[in-house]
């Protein structure tokens, strides 16, 4: 199952892609991400860890890519025994970004996790 999620904010793409990038600004952005732990300060592939979400769950994760160039960046993310891809792209709209999120899982996980994204989305994209 395929779920997209997009957002168009007042942020920079710089500023956006400098939150998106740096772990210990996640939960700044997407504060159901309570907690992140892994080596390195900076997405890049092959960069794994564990994430905690909402205080509950604490799932495995792996960047598997990242462009910069494109804005672009994916991650695999397993809770529960339930792997769920989470590709990210962002794209300049007027003088702000435009995000969009594609979640993908082999069960609803993305319809019932869209609406946390949908939020932190419209944080990352405020200035």
């Amino acid at each position: 199952m395929r779920h997209l999620v997009t957002v168009a904010g007042p942020a920079a793409p710089d500023v956006v892609w400098e939150r998106y990038a740096r772990y210990d600004r996640w939960a700044h952005w997407a504060p159901h991400l309570r907690a992140v732990e892994t080596q390195g300060e900076v997405i890049r592939p092959g960069a794994r860890g564990v994430v905690q979400v909402a205080g509950l769950l604490r799932g495995r994760f792996t960047v598997t890519e990242v462009d910069r160039s494109k804005g672009s960046w994916t991650w695999q993310l397993v809770f529960l025994g339930i792997p769920v891809q989470v590709a990210h792209t962002m794209s300049p709209h007027g003088t702000g970004t435009r995000v969009a999120v594609e979640l993908t899982a082999a069960c609803p996980v993305p319809l019932l996790y869209a609406p946390m994204v949908h939020w932190a989305l419209h944080r990352l994209t405020r200035v």
